[in-house]
């Protein structure tokens, strides 16, 4: 009894000294990142103090004795063990000296989103792989967890290429588990996940809480869409989804492809987001959105069709040689007997034929003039003399 005894005093003494050296080393990382504390200090002095803390942990790490293994483990026993659970246990992260319960093993899946949690340096994970192992079998050293993901998404909003990696790192789990146990989980991340698009500190920086994301673009079948035009706040940034499968997306998140219906119900917003891009004023744009539209005509359902006339037969949307025109006062240059008669004419002189005459033809623009305008103007004729 007495030798073990003064086998549990060895282990205790080996951790004194081993809490001093840490306490040295925690010191000076504070003192060289002075009042910033998340800040890092000197490339140098960081790997400088690396090589201390893992020469200190070589030193205090149990191997197994002989003749009696007895000897060593109850030696390292008292030397993890000393002070109990709550006593903090000094260890070597990536952000300085932190108690064990801080630190986590690093995980490749996380490293390109989860930044600021301390994980235990590379160096020092294979340096002293005995020690760090001995701390994970004890419990006192984690891998990363969920809730480790949660708090650095709440304390921080992510670029756009760290949220493509959370993104994949979902997507490659969503798969595990209980359907609505994963669902709740999807909740909880989603809403602590916030974006920053555009540069930092710029007026094109923009924050987008992902708890706000209804809708994702397919570029594979909607690449028609312009993004440099006006887009919802409910659709996904196409700087984020184009780096992620259509089909993942939908499977993993609970978002719905973005449709061409979707689109002309936001661009026919009036008054539009600005004189460029509002299509009662802008021949520029009204032009490109009836270029999409006619390329999608095509494959919209007749029930999106329908809605996309209901929507623009009451717009001066039209351009014309007379300006922008409803629909209805616009015609087709086969209607074009009167000089003065709004015909229809694109900025880029397209000519207007195939689909896009179909859509024209749709809205409500004219292909004939009525007889009674012709009778008008030949009983008339010098009141439409302009």
């Amino acid at each position: 009894m007495w030798n073990e005894e003064l086998l549990y005093v060895g282990g205790f003494l080996a951790r004194a000294g081993y809490e001093l050296e840490m306490d040295q080393i925690r010191k000076l990382w504070t003192g060289a990142i002075g009042k910033t504390p998340s800040d890092q200090p000197d490339v140098e002095l960081v790997a400088w103090l690396h090589a201390r803390a893992l020469h200190a942990m070589r030193f205090f790490t149990f191997h197994q004795s002989t003749p009696l293994a007895e000897v060593s483990r109850k030696m390292e026993t008292s030397f993890f063990l000393c002070g109990g659970p709550r006593h903090p246990f000094p260890l070597m992260s990536t952000v300085g000296v932190r108690d064990v319960s801080e630190v986590r093993i690093p995980d490749a899946a996380f490293s390109e989103f989860v930044k600021e949690l301390p994980v235990v340096p590379e160096e020092v994970l294979i340096g002293a792989r005995r020690m760090v192992d001995a701390l994970q079998d004890r419990g006192m050293v984690k891998n990363i967890e969920f809730m480790d993901v949660l708090r650095e998404l709440r304390a921080r909003p992510l670029s756009e290429v760290e949220m493509i990696a959370c993104f994949k790192w979902w997507i490659g789990i969503q798969n595990q588990g209980e359907a609505r146990t994963l669902a709740r989980i999807r909740t909880e991340l989603l809403n602590a996940a916030v974006l920053c698009v555009g540069e930092r500190g710029s007026s094109d920086e923009r924050i987008i809480p992902m708890s706000t994301i209804q809708t994702f673009l397919n570029t594979r079948t909607m690449g028609a869409i312009p993004t440099d035009g006006p887009l919802p706040a409910h659709l996904l940034p196409v700087s984020v989804s184009r780096h992620l499968d259509p089909n993942q997306l939908s499977t993993a998140f609970p978002w719905r492809e973005f449709t061409t219906i979707d689109w002309i119900r936001h661009v026919t917003i009036t008054p539009g987001p600005s004189v460029e891009h509002d299509i009662t004023q802008s021949p520029q744009w009204s032009e490109r959105v009836f270029q999409v539209l006619a390329r999608m005509w095509p494959n919209m359902a007749k029930g999106n069709q329908e809605e996309t006339v209901v929507l623009l037969r009451d717009k001066a949307c039209v351009p014309t040689s007379a300006g922008m025109k409803l629909p209805q006062e616009a015609y087709f240059q086969s209607a074009h007997i009167f000089k003065d008669l709004p015909i229809v004419q694109l900025p880029s002189g397209v000519p207007v034929r195939g689909t896009l005459e179909k859509v024209f033809t749709a809205i409500g623009v004219r292909k004939h003039v009525d007889l009674q305008i012709v009778f008008n103007r030949c009983a008339y004729p010098t009141a439409y003399v302009g």
